[in-house]
């Protein structure tokens, strides 16, 4: 067995929502002899990791797991700023334990694709004329290389999962938070999507995402022009500039609401695109906006497209338990989880899986 990972001590705490004084209170133990044993300094004895590791819900063998997590800025994440430093810490955590699931799954499951992300230095790379790429000439250059069709995205998952991402829905627990992503060498880029946003956001948000991976990998900025281009991005790489033009002419919720139909974008995105490409005058944009707000429809709007629920991570579900012969619990074994809490983190509800004929999900379930 390797040794103890103080890493991994520190990222089931954050998964937990704990700091080191509430672990040390739930563990019984002076938070001083926890800080040696979080640090490094100190190896805990194997008694005290089967404690740590019932008092937080994992297996003891996480404990001993090599490497170490991946924090900010290998994520890139679109939050809301109300959201707390310590939910961040949670939310981060949970991603790097589902990062090392996905380590686990691929290892059986041969997932290959032709397609890739690719990483744009716009400060590098010059077009004929010798300019700097914008933003704008960044989406379409990836909507060619990936030989997209004028008009809307009909799936924006399926566009992903099939260019070397993947896409995995999780529960984040709060609204303040829509997605996040990771690129790390030797895994496919990771996409990271909050189940409880509306299906119009999360179509911009996953474009949103792919602004990064493909302009933020190479190039680090401050936070504020990361996120000014990421969204931008995805504006111009759902709503082509040369062919949403002549359609926001008209600008007006009714026209919006038609539009949103069509391109399965939410009317605040469409509005946004609007003043983008200097379609609307301030005191326009500011009249939309109040009239969304009177609505109701700056938290959810109405005629939400259908949900594109990812692929591949039900897949390698599927491939595990039907055809290599895994029962839950040994599954959740293999993650180092609690046969519950993989049941939670794993749900029909959130990996989207089809019904079966008569309409009936097929129901996981705990073999003993």
């Amino acid at each position: 067995m390797n040794r103890f990972n103080y890493h991994m001590m520190t990222l089931a705490r954050d998964a937990r929502g704990l700091t080191q004084a509430d672990l040390a209170v739930a563990l019984q133990v002076g938070q001083g002899t926890l800080s040696k044993y979080e640090t490094g300094l100190n190896d805990p004895p194997e008694e005290f990791v089967v404690h740590l590791a019932n008092v937080l819900g994992f297996e003891p063998p996480f404990f001993y797991e090599p490497g170490r997590p991946y924090g900010l800025p290998p994520f890139h994440y679109r939050r809301r700023k109300k959201l707390s430093a310590k939910a961040l810490a949670r939310i981060v955590a949970e991603m790097n334990i589902r990062r090392l699931h996905l380590m686990k799954l691929l290892t059986s499951f041969n997932w290959k694709t032709n397609g890739f992300i690719p990483e744009v230095d716009p400060d590098e790379y010059r077009g004929k004329s010798n300019a700097r790429l914008t933003t704008e000439d960044v989406a379409r250059h990836v909507r060619e290389m990936w030989n997209l069709p004028n008009g809307p995205i009909p799936n924006m998952v399926e566009l992903l999962e099939s260019n070397g991402g993947i896409v995995i829905p999780c529960d984040f627990g709060t609204d303040l938070i829509d997605a996040m992503s990771q690129r790390v060498d030797g895994l496919p880029v990771l996409f990271f999507v909050n189940v409880n946003a509306p299906a119009d956001r999360l179509r911009h948000t996953l474009a949103h995402e792919l602004g990064h991976m493909v302009l933020h990998t190479i190039t680090v900025k401050s936070d504020e022009e990361m996120e000014d281009e990421a969204d931008a991005f995805a504006g111009a790489f759902l709503l082509p500039a040369d062919e949403i033009r002549p359609q926001l002419r008209r600008f007006d919720l009714r026209q919006l609401a038609n539009l949103k139909l069509y391109w399965k974008v939410s009317m605040a995105a469409l509005a946004v695109r609007a003043d983008r490409l200097n379609l609307v005058t301030p005191y326009q944009s500011k009249m939309f906006w109040i009239e969304m707000g009177k609505l109701g429809y700056r938290k959810r709007e109405p005629n939400e497209p259908a949900k594109e629920p990812p692929k591949l991570l039900r897949q390698m579900i599927a491939f595990h338990t039907k055809q290599l012969g895994y029962s839950v619990g040994e599954l959740a074994k293999m993650l180092h989880l609690k046969a519950a809490e993989f049941q939670e983190m794993y749900r029909l509800e959130i990996l989207g899986e089809p019904a079966g004929p008569g309409g009936v999900r097929a129901q996981l379930r705990v073999i003993k």
